[in-house]
């Protein structure tokens, strides 16, 4: 079902500001090593719950803590969230870590292993 054009306006809203805050406020170490992106944003019907899908940059990172220490400042990034955005209703956040980059180098990392097996024609 497609997203009407306010909601889509208001979730890539939300997207911005949060990268914004993620990547020059967060003060939490275990935020800052990882060198966190913000992948994407869904928005419930209501847009009251929004789902934040986020990347890891950084090699050798537990993934778990980073994904702690999110749910663990979730109520910052809520109330910087509010301080910019004009909507009636903050989302209440929920971090999910998004795989799909790692998934991608791994898969180009076992095709490019798969191409230098092959002597060269």
């Amino acid at each position: 079902m497609p997203e009407g054009l306010g909601k889509a306006k208001t979730r890539e809203e939300i997207k911005r500001e949060l990268s914004a805050i993620v990547e020059f406020e967060a003060r939490d170490p275990e935020i800052q090593d990882a060198f966190p992106t913000v992948m994407d944003v869904k928005l419930s019907p209501d847009a009251r719950y929004a789902k934040v899908y986020i990347a890891i940059g950084a090699t050798g990172i537990d993934r778990a803590t980073v994904a702690k220490a999110f749910a663990r400042d979730r109520g910052f990034f809520r109330t910087q969230l509010a301080k910019r955005l004009t909507i009636r209703y903050t989302p209440q956040l929920e971090f999910i870590m998004d795989e799909t980059v790692e998934w991608a180098m791994r898969l180009q990392h076992l095709l490019q292993d798969e191409d230098d097996a092959f002597p060269a024609a």
